[in-house]
């Protein structure tokens, strides 16, 4: 490869800034919608205050038992500081990031490690504002709010997938998900692949090779209003099978065949992560 490739703290660093960026924009377009004056009337002892800064929370027993594992907690504090005049607005956010590592590990064993990757992920992201833009009288801003943690949210869950090499990642579609508390939560659903090389396997004296191909995976992730919060949860898992035969001939008399299959359920996996999603509070 040409070139010094990017070390993994610039692009994080990069990520990072941009994501910043964008925010106090996004942000600021929001305060301009809801009125400063709005805010103000938050700021002070006998308005409304942000929501504790805490992470979200997940269900722990099912993740355990799951299989799942931690693999990264973030915490942005500030994400995001503005002077508005009268009222200092800032954001914080705080993710956790878990991943079915007995999964990856199974299927870096059937393939002789050729696809080693996050398959399947779970994350869940607490955002909280000071002053609290969620309890703004009459619900003021709620709609604008939502749409902006959203816009925020699907970019950086792309850029984890694209970080993973799963991609071309493409937006499928839209629709409505019911938390536990009965709040109906936004839901984008995604589509991408894992390409992986191929390889060879000894059987006897003899090689066969088994071709590269791709792993496909669907994304999902869903924001909603929560207890002075906005909540993010979602996640990734393969979206269907990968299975191969091969056969080779070394002489008329001798037949070698190696079959591959490496036992994905899609469905069970789309139910246990819309399971975790539903419990995230």
């Amino acid at each position: 490869m040409d070139g010094d490739p990017e070390s993994t703290s610039d692009r994080v660093e990069r990520t990072t800034t941009d994501t910043k960026r964008h925010g106090r924009r996004a942000f600021l377009g929001l305060a301009a919608v809801t009125g400063v004056s709005a805010l103000a009337g938050c700021s002070g002892t006998g308005g409304t205050v942000s929501a504790a800064r805490r992470p979200p929370t997940v269900p722990e027993e099912q993740l355990k038992s799951g299989g799942w594992e931690q693999v990264d907690d973030v915490t942005q504090d500030p994400a995001f500081e503005q002077d508005l005049g009268p009222v200092t607005m800032t954001a914080a956010t705080r993710t956790r990031l878990y991943e079915d590592t007995e999964l990856r590990a199974e299927i870096a064993d059937k393939t002789l490690g050729q696809a080693a990757t996050q398959f399947a992920t779970f994350f869940a992201t607490r955002v909280t504002f000071d002053p609290d833009l969620t309890s703004l009288p009459a619900g003021a801003g709620q709609k604008e709010l939502l749409d902006q943690v959203e816009s925020q949210s699907r970019t950086q869950f792309r850029n984890r997938l694209k970080e993973a090499r799963l991609e071309p990642v493409e937006q499928v579609g839209t629709g409505t998900f019911d938390v536990a508390s009965g709040t109906s939560a936004r839901l984008t659903e995604y589509e991408a692949s894992y390409s992986f090389e191929g390889f060879s396997v000894n059987v006897g004296t003899e090689d066969i090779t088994i071709e590269g191909g791709e792993i496909s995976v669907a994304g999902h992730l869903a924001a909603w209003i929560a207890d002075n919060s906005v909540l993010v949860a979602g996640g990734a898992y393969p979206a269907e099978n990968f299975a191969r035969s091969v056969t080779k001939n070394p002489s008329d008399a001798i037949e070698l065949s190696v079959d591959i299959d490496l036992g994905l359920t899609p469905k069970a996996y789309r139910k246990e992560l819309f399971g975790l999603m539903r419990q995230v509070e």
